[in-house]
């Protein structure tokens, strides 16, 4: 356990880089098997195409998220930086604290905003135990963000790298980001399609 706490800084980054590599692997090699006639090669066609339409996101939601994300890289960045800094046992720059406060909270209001804007439907879909990894992870990432929040307050107060504050800043924070890089992996191609490429949901 010590090991891993040392380590998140090396770790996370590569778990997310490993499932990106891996997405994209899976993408290269979804292509119609080599024995199917044209007219079977169409119709597997027509039906991925069917189901890219059934998983589009709504533009509102696509342009909140992508708004939120260059916040939410930065205060992943910014706090495996103060992380870095707690385990050489220094002391970090105002300036470095106030950036990783300033962008986790308005990136987090951001992803709060986009949930509440999905509408009660949507809530209540992503509520399904069946789909908590899928729909919910949203509200997953969302429920998490609080005791984040709560403890960050914390130790804003109550500076230090060692209380039990600190401590479950950074298993929630290492939770958060192992599953906003799952989230990643299955919405933001759909978020740019829906965004920029005209390919949303209707509202």
């Amino acid at each position: 356990m010590e090991f891993v706490l040392l380590h998140i800084p090396h770790i996370i980054p590569a778990f997310i880089a490993m499932g990106f590599l891996g997405r994209f692997a899976a993408v290269m090699a979804d292509q119609p098997p080599a024995e199917f006639s044209d007219a079977q090669i169409d119709e597997w066609r027509r039906v991925r195409i069917e189901r890219a339409r059934a998983r589009r996101v709504r533009r509102v939601s696509a342009k909140l998220g992508l708004i939120s994300l260059p916040l939410l890289v930065l205060a992943i960045a910014s706090g495996l930086w103060l992380y870095t800094i707690a385990l050489r046992d220094e002391r970090p720059s105002s300036f470095a604290i106030w950036l990783h406060v300033v962008v986790s909270a308005l990136g987090l209001a951001i992803v709060t905003a986009k949930v509440l804007e999905s509408g009660r439907a949507r809530l209540a879909r992503g509520l399904d135990p069946s789909r908590f990894f899928t729909d919910g992870l949203s509200l997953i990432l969302a429920a998490l963000a609080v005791p984040l929040l709560v403890t960050g307050a914390v130790l804003i107060a109550a500076p230090g790298s060692d209380s039990a504050s600190a401590y479950a800043h950074l298993v929630g924070s290492a939770w958060w980001m192992a599953l906003f890089g799952v989230h990643l992996m299955r919405y933001l191609g759909r978020s740019l399609d829906a965004a920029l490429r005209g390919k949303a949901a209707p509202d």
